[in-house]
Parts: C-alpha cells; sequence; structure tokens
C-alpha cells in the first residue's frame, strides 16, 4: 500500500442553532474501522458536550428572563413541598 491509501480523514457533524446558525464538529481518524469506531464515540461525546452547553445557556437566558415571575413560583412551590401532616392515632 501506498501513503496516500493511509491518508487520514475525518468525520464531521454539524448542528443548527434555532437562530440558523450553524456550529460544525469534525474529529479526524485514519482509515481503519477501530478508528472509525473510536471516532463515532469522541464525536458523541463532543455533541453531548455542545448540546449541555447549549441546555445550560438557554436555562440562564430563562432564568433572568423570568425575575419576579420566578419568586411569586418558589412561594408556591414551597407550599406543596411540606410534608403531609401526621395523623394521631386513636
Amino acid at each position: 500500500m501506498t501513503t496516500a491509501n493511509m491518508a487520514d480523514v475525518s468525520l464531521r457533524a454539524e448542528l443548527q442553532l434555532k437562530d440558523g446558525q450553524r456550529q460544525k464538529i469534525s474529529v479526524q481518524l485514519q482509515n481503519t474501522l477501530c478508528s472509525l469506531v473510536c471516532g463515532i464515540n469522541e464525536l458523541n461525546v463532543n455533541v453531548s458536550q455542545l448540546l449541555t452547553q447549549l441546555v445550560d445557556r438557554e436555562k440562564d437566558t430563562r432564568h433572568c428572563e423570568e425575575g419576579d415571575e420566578e419568586e411569586d413560583s418558589d412561594e408556591e412551590e414551597s407550599l406543596c413541598q411540606r410534608p403531609p401532616v401526621k395523623r394521631l392515632k386513636p
């Protein structure tokens, strides 16, 4: 085999955000099945990290937008989280 056949290849994914922007993710791998499996696993980890960051950012944005509404809902939630009243045995 020549070195041209053993050239590195890459595995790519693209995520389109709801605002239309695109995020490209690429993983370099060799031209073997084992490398492909490892590359898929690495791509999975990278995509998961990116999605986690986006979800966290969305939560922070919503948290800041809700502001006063959240304080009211906290009071309601605390009422709902009280333990049940214990019954006295006769």
